[in-house]
């Protein structure tokens, strides 16, 4: 939970998905990208709270609950451990 490389690129590709699920295309990410490159980084909290609101609408929008979205992922990764263990491999 510590290594914070591995935090940052978990956010990035959890983020890129999510993204990409919602209809966002490279051609669109590259050109805000490139919008903001200049930018100074604002405060984490504050992009925290505006990440938080944006994930409130998307629920709202696809009618679903945070807890649920939560189990289900915790669900996915205990199986795919239980399968891992069960052919011998490190979790």
């Amino acid at each position: 939970m510590s290594d914070l490389a591995e935090r940052q690129r978990n956010l990035l590709f959890a983020t890129l998905e999510l993204y990409r699920a919602l209809g966002g295309s490279f051609e669109q990410l590259e050109a805000s990208i490139m919008e903001d490159a200049t930018g100074a980084p604002r405060r984490v909290d504050v992009i925290i709270g505006d990440l938080m609101h944006e994930l409130a609408a998307i629920r709202h929008i696809h009618d679903m609950d945070l807890m649920q979205a939560a189990h289900n992922t915790l669900d996915i990764r205990l199986r795919e451990i239980r399968a891992v263990l069960a052919t011998g491999g490190a979790p």
